[in-house]
Order: structure tokens, then C-alpha cells, then sequence
């Protein structure tokens, strides 16, 4: 599995999103810490080719609440783990990164519950990948 880089980085209110070798992005906080939701704080748009534009692709289901996740200066690693379709003819899917974000909430609190001063959204940039994500079922081997 890997990832090519369509863009380096994309950042805004003080959140950057970096793409990693691998499958996914690190998020960073330029200014002060942020905090983003444990389940679904990083959510996976798929380009769709037809219609020229990016859709939700299908993310695994959430457990219990957890505590939000702090991010500062030093990162926090996101994977791809969204499911997607077989790839296409052309090889690789090409997906978009959003984070959830937060800022002044209350620590050690799930995010719905960190009374957050405020709460945003940003777009990461776009990556191509060639596989179809962390949360494709594997089937057993067949003996």
C-alpha cells in the first residue's frame, strides 16, 4: 500500500494536514492545541470521476465515546479507515482528508462533552491511493 502526494500539506485556523507515506495524514496544530473527535474526527471523501466531485466514502462504525484526541505541535497520525470500492481502471482511488476540530475545549472529555469555544471544519488535500482502505473486511483463507 501507498500513497501518492497530489498535494503536500493543507492547513487552516492553525490546523495542518500533512500526507504520510503509507495511508493516511498527520494532523498538526500550528498555534494552540486543538482536540478532534476519537470516532469519525477524520472523515474520507472519494472523487467521483462521473460527476467531478468528492463523496462520503463509508467509514466504520463508532464504539463508545472516547476523549477527544489533543493535537499540538508534534502531530497525531490518522490512517485511512474508510472502505472503499474495488480500485478503478486508472489504479488508485483519489481521497480527501476532513477533520473535525475544536478549540478550548475541556480536557479528558469525549468531544460531544468537551464544551469546545469553538468547533470547525478543514478540508485536507487530495491523495491518491492504491489500495482500498483499512476498513475492507478480509476474508478467511480458504483451506
Amino acid at each position: 500500500m501507498w500513497v501518492v502526494v497530489m498535494a503536500l500539506n493543507a492547513g487552516a485556523a492553525g490546523i495542518e494536514i500533512d500526507v504520510v507515506q503509507g495511508n493516511g495524514v498527520v494532523v498538526k496544530a500550528s498555534d494552540d492545541a486543538v482536540h478532534i473527535p476519537a470516532c469519525r474526527g477524520v472523515t474520507w471523501s472519494l472523487f467521483n470521476a462521473e460527476t467531478g466531485d468528492f463523496r462520503p466514502a463509508h467509514a466504520p462504525g463508532c464504539g463508545a465515546l472516547e476523549s477527544a484526541i489533543r493535537v499540538d505541535a508534534e502531530g497525531q497520525f490518522f490512517p485511512v479507515d474508510a472502505q472503499l470500492p474495488p480500485l478503478p481502471d486508472v489504479g488508485f482511488h483519489i481521497l480527501r482528508p476532513t477533520v473535525v476540530y475544536g478549540l478550548k475545549c475541556k480536557e479528558k472529555a469525549p468531544f460531544p462533552m468537551s464544551s469546545c469555544a469553538f468547533i470547525g471544519t478543514v478540508d485536507g488535500p487530495q491523495i491518491a491511493v492504491r489500495h482500498r482502505g483499512a476498513a475492507v473486511p478480509v476474508a478467511p483463507a480458504k483451506r
